[in-house]
């Protein structure tokens, strides 16, 4: 857990609000208006969320296509599948 930091905690509203502690939104450069996409999952009875700014998730899944292609393409001895041909 070397690369998480906590940075506080927040209530959740009546109106099912959360504040993010300021000391986060300076450091990540959260404005208002900052598109965040909320990811949550529910197992063995527990759930967790994750915030992440849609641009950031953007690149990441980015990244993550041309990483993939590479193993698709080593692991495949270079050959292209039909759908690529296209």
């Amino acid at each position: 857990m070397d690369d998480v930091d906590f940075y506080g905690s927040a209530t959740v509203g009546e109106r099912g609000q959360i504040v993010l502690p300021s000391k986060l939104r300076k450091k990540l450069g959260i404005k208002a208006g900052d598109k965040i996409l909320v990811l949550g999952r529910e197992k063995y009875g527990k759930w967790g969320i994750m915030l992440v700014k849609a641009e950031v998730l953007a690149k990441m899944l980015e990244e993550w296509e041309g990483k993939i292609k590479d193993i698709f393409m080593k692991s495949e001895g270079g050959k292209r599948s039909n759908t690529e041909k296209e």
